[in-house]
């Protein structure tokens, strides 16, 4: 029994006992290519939103948690110290403060391109410099509001424009309209 012999488009039977297969294949016309290009471009933009979308996510899930390390480490400096948030600095950092009890790292924001690099932290923290509004030097009982800003970024946009994460006394993190952001560090941290 003669066995079957599968061929392709161009093949040509060299014997009347082969079988041709008709061939089904055919170009995409002009149209067609440009749907399925335009429908691929919109796909690639999607996707690359969606990244970006995520990315900026996690740099601000992991600038939040930096954030809630000091804020531990403020409770930990105050307790070590009589209740007292760190002294005014007029020399020197304030994170020098912190760092029997925060590595290093916590003081970085991902979203931060250059402060970190330049002066060691991505952050600051509610040092006014006005006796009225600071934290620094106050004893923490002398804090009446859960909603102070304690710690925050230096610089507002980095996680979403006009924006500043902020980390409050009742240990939360909110992104703040810079705006009110800036009113809250004029308001004294006991009324």
């Amino acid at each position: 029994m003669p066995s079957r012999v599968h061929m392709t488009c161009s093949a040509r039977p060299t014997s009347l006992r082969l079988r041709r297969r008709p061939c089904n294949s055919r170009a995409l016309t002009t149209s067609e290519m440009l749907v399925t290009l335009f429908v691929t471009g919109v796909l690639l933009v999607i996707s690359i939103v969606g990244v970006n979308k995520a990315r900026r996510a996690r740099t601000q899930a992991v600038c939040g948690a930096n954030l809630h390390a000091i804020g531990i480490a403020f409770q930990s400096y105050a307790m070590d110290f009589n209740d007292y948030f760190p002294p005014p600095t007029t020399s020197g950092q304030w994170e020098d403060f912190l760092r029997l009890y925060i590595h290093r790292n916590a003081f970085r924001c991902p979203a931060d391109a250059e402060l970190f690099t330049a002066l060691g932290s991505s952050f600051d923290w509610r040092d006014t410099g006005n006796p009225v509004t600071t934290l620094a030097g106050r004893p923490t009982i002398q804090v009446a509001r859960n909603d102070v800003a304690v710690a925050f970024d230096t610089l507002p946009g980095w996680h979403a424009p006009m924006k500043i994460q902020v980390l409050q006394t009742d240990q939360s993190i909110k992104l703040m309209n810079q705006d009110m952001f800036f009113k809250e560090l004029q308001r004294p941290p006991d009324r």
